[in-house]
């Protein structure tokens, strides 16, 4: 509680230093750079104050990820300003300064076509393009990896990245350096979206017609993110256009989907709407030669306001899947994520502080349906409310916020030997953080920051966290960095302990000792510029996990909600090498990662000689390769990945005995074998075969005046490798991923 008490003041403190800072003689200048026609924010825009009175002397700054840049200690007199962007038309402009004088200049920057298609070296995005830990994506990056539709996805990008996990091409679930899905925190527009990917994995709700960026964090991210302990997506959807109305319409074997945007009031506000739908389960006959019972869709709508000094908007999202991910048995698996959420963003003319707000409730329900078992339910809903602020105290960037959430929670689970499990219950948690960024000489900056939570039913949580960055030569092409923090988790997801490919999640609080799940992070990583255009990054990385919620193991293979606690271990290495020079882009990534779970021997249901067992989870991919590229020949672009991948863990199975029910009638032993039930070996002493696949496209763009018909051939697994999905240990029989899938795509643009 005393740590409670200090926040309040810490955070007086920097207001009233900001305030202090301002009347010292010097005049300062903020404000914030958007996109003129969707008013999105712009980050990496470079400000630049040059003096018309004294030579040699310049001011500058770049905006961050609100669009939001300040400018302090300015000298009295005249300034040329510059505002600079890639694919933007250049801003350029006269500024006077008085003494003492704080100026708000919000600018709206054109998009050049002429810039743009003379780009050469994309400095934004891309892989090696990356703070240890971290990544920014952007709308390009996506659409470099083939995708079997008229966009690219999120989800297919991801997939193509080392030590990013993914068991196969159905049931989109992500296991990212060591952690399981439940530990992914995954935001659109703040909000998060508890299951995001899409039941056939190459699709997510994030096209790249959607997208505006999204930084991604594989580990090591800041206090302003909590409640997670593997990772953070932090999706920005794009706003719709202010000026006129366009959209798209595509369709292929996999997904149709159309979008449309457009202004409400013209140069104030719009909209943007986009629906999509699969086609897979009444195509895959034709294109593939066995039918996929898989269906998803997509619903999403998103209205933005944008005025002087205030940025407003409001958004829903629907979606919905339904489908077997073994289409042999008669298991039936469905979830439903349903998002309403706003946000404002303020920079008050007089004020030194950037006001962001944001609330929104998003609900989650998940269904498994099968023979053995009559229904397993699970549901969540999270409302949140979050407040963060952005301030400078001259130099030193100082962010801050405050977070409530409130969530509830139920599941109702019919066990395999008629053992009824159900719950429900509230859980509320207050909380804020704080993180300053220091500036030490010109090539080192320190990121110092904590974030302090109580939960409901938990003690309170203090999570320290710290990024350091170093550039040893000066030069932004040169940076090691490296990153440690404690992160804790009060929320589980509990799944089938038998294999990864199980896509039903039971969602609870962590119920055993009062205790939340608690990962360490520590990363160091160097980046190096070889020459423009061609990069190469590595990374190391290590967790130390505690408190790890896993199920009973039992050598009787079934679906069990009884939990135990168990340590762990992640740790490994990554390596990136990006090409990207105009019309050629070529990426080749190697991730390293071994994971292992400790647990008591107590926690399993037979004996097999040690006080302690360590295993590893079904998730432990050891080696993870990718080979990416494409080229763009004017209106023709083609598109290859690569990827290999060494097996991944499972239980093999020692034998087989029968059981016999006695809830209704005693049954004759004598003449009645029972139901037979599969024996297991010690867990995930098994490895299943090396998985790879190469995945090709071509596409070609008609331009036809005021639209853009885009035609797109390619090929999932082109030279139908045989990658093993699932292996069934009931019926000893295996479940392979999609064979040679051929595809085409056809996408109007107006």
């Amino acid at each position: 509680m005393p740590t409670i008490r200090i926040l309040p003041l810490l955070i007086t403190v920097v207001l009233l230093s900001g305030i202090t800072t301002s009347l010292k003689g010097q005049s300062s200048m903020q404000g914030v750079i958007t996109d003129l026609t969707t008013g999105q924010p712009l980050e990496g825009v470079n400000i630049l104050l040059e003096s018309l009175d004294v030579e040699d002397l310049t001011r500058g700054a770049a905006s961050d990820r609100n669009g939001y840049y300040r400018i302090t200690n300015i000298q009295t007199g005249e300034y040329r300003l510059t505002m600079s962007y890639v694919g933007y038309t250049t801003i350029v402009d006269t500024l006077e300064f008085s003494e003492g004088r704080q100026f708000n200049i919000n600018k709206s920057m054109e998009p050049d076509d002429a810039q743009l298609d003379e780009l050469i070296i994309a400095l934004e995005g891309g892989v090696t393009r990356r703070e240890v830990g971290h990544q920014r994506l952007t709308a390009s990056d996506l659409r470099r990896v083939p995708t079997p539709a008229g966009s690219g996805d999120l989800a297919s990008y991801l997939q193509a990245l080392p030590g990013v996990v993914s068991v196969g091409d159905r049931g989109g679930q992500l296991f990212i350096r060591g952690g399981t899905p439940s530990e992914n925190m995954v935001l659109i527009d703040g909000a998060l979206i508890y299951q995001p990917f899409h039941i056939v994995g190459f699709f997510s709700p994030f096209p790249e017609d959607l997208v505006s960026d999204v930084d991604f964090y594989a580990g090591g991210f800041g206090p302003k993110y909590n409640d997670r302990i593997s990772s953070v997506m932090d999706v920005r959807m794009r706003s719709g256009n202010r000026f006129e109305y366009g959209g798209s319409a595509s369709i292929s074997p996999f997904l149709a989907e159309v979008m449309v945007e457009g202004p409400v009031i013209e140069g104030t506000s719009s909209i943007i709407t986009a629906v999509r739908s699969s086609m897979i389960e009444s195509t895959s006959e034709t294109f593939i030669g066995e039918r996929q019972p898989l269906r998803f869709e997509s619903q999403y709508l998103k209205y933005n306001h944008v005025d002087d000094n205030v940025r407003c908007s409001a958004f829903g999202l629907h979606t919905y899947d339904r489908g077997s991910i073994d289409f042999e048995s008669d298991e039936r698996l469905e979830w439903r994520n349903l998002i309403v959420a706003g946000n404002c963003t303020v920079l008050p003319s007089e004020s030194r502080t950037l006001i962001d707000f944001g609330m929104g409730v998003s609900n989650l329900s998940n269904l498994n349906r099968g023979t053995q078992f009559s229904e397993f339910n699970s549901r969540v809903t999270r409302f949140f409310i979050d407040l963060d602020l952005t301030n400078y105290i001259r130099s030193t960037r100082v962010e801050y916020g405050f977070y409530t959430v409130s969530k509830w929670l139920n599941f109702d689970m019919s066990e395999l030997f008629q053992v009824d499990q159900s719950d429900d219950y509230t859980m509320f948690s207050l909380g804020a953080y704080l993180q300053t960024s220091i500036p030490v000489g010109n090539r080192i900056t320190f990121q110092p920051g904590v974030a302090v939570t109580t939960v409901t039913q938990y003690d309170l949580s203090i999570e320290p966290r710290i990024q350091a960055a170093w550039k040893p030569f000066g030069r932004d092409t040169e940076e090691f960095s490296a990153v440690w923090g404690i992160y804790r988790q009060s929320l589980i997801g509990v799944s089938d302990i038998r294999d990864a490919n199980s896509v039903f999640t039971a969602w609870m609080r962590a119920p055993i000792g009062g205790v939340q799940l608690e990962a360490t992070h520590v990363l160091a990583g160097w980046h190096q510029q070889i020459f423009p255009g061609v990069d190469i990054s590595i990374e190391g990385f290590y967790k130390d996990l505690k408190n790890m919620p896993v199920t009973l193991w039992s050598p009787i293979a079934r679906f069990n909600t009884e939990l135990a606690l168990a340590d762990g271990e992640v740790y490994g290495w990554d390596v990136h090498f990006e090409l990207n020079r105009g019309r050629y882009y070529g990426f080749l990534g190697y991730g390293y990662s071994w994971t292992i779970y400790e647990t008591a021997q107590d926690h399993f249901g037979i004996w097999f000689g040690e006080p302690l067992q360590r295993y590893h989870p079904p998730h432990d991919r050891r080696h993870q390769g990718n080979v990416m590229g494409s080229i763009d020949l004017g209106s023709y672009t083609f598109g290859a990945r690569w990827q290999i991948g060494s097996g991944l863990p499972y239980t093999q199975p020692i034998g087989f005995d029968e059981i016999h029910f006695f809830d209704q009638q005693m049954p004759n032993v004598r003449r009645n074998y029972g139901t037979p039930r599969v024996i297991l070996d010690r867990p995930y002493e098994g490895r299943m075969p090396v998985y790879h696949r190469l995945d090709l496209s071509a596409e070609r763009t008609f331009d036809l005046g005021n639209a853009e018909l885009i035609l797109q051939a390619g090929a999932i697994n082109l030279y139908s490798r045989t990658n093993l999905f699932y292996y069934d240990v009931f019926t000893q029989r295996r479940v392979d991923q999609l064979p040679f899938s051929p595809f085409m795509s056809l996408k109007m643009r107006i």
